[in-house]
């Protein structure tokens, strides 16, 4: 299927590729009259937290959990073993992100 063509170079200029879109929700962010996702707080709010290691492709060999476990409320700890056991397997990115090795 071919592409439309320009009209003329007007359409180009205006909505040629490569062409900034300007965001419409930047001003009123940068003015401090915005609200983001995180100013929101409803009652009951659980947030998550992943651990992972702090070295590019380090191996992680024990995770401590007794401190984790009787901090105020914490709600659960579930590390890789719980997943696996769950049935859950390994964490996968949604786009395929190929390794040096292929």
């Amino acid at each position: 299927m071919n592409a439309p063509v320009a009209a003329n170079a007007l359409d180009l200029m205006k909505f040629g590729i490569g062409q900034p879109v300007p965001r419409q929700e930047d001003p009123t962010l940068l003015k401090g009259q915005g609200r983001y996702s995180d100013d929101v707080l409803l009652p009951n709010t659980a947030h998550a937290v992943i651990v992972r290691s702090q070295v590019a492709h380090g191996l992680i060999k024990g995770i401590e959990l007794a401190e984790a476990k009787k901090m105020p409320d914490v709600l659960g700890i579930w590390t890789g073993a719980d997943l696996n056991a769950a049935g859950y397997g390994p964490l996968k990115t949604l786009i395929p992100v190929p390794n040096r090795d292929g």
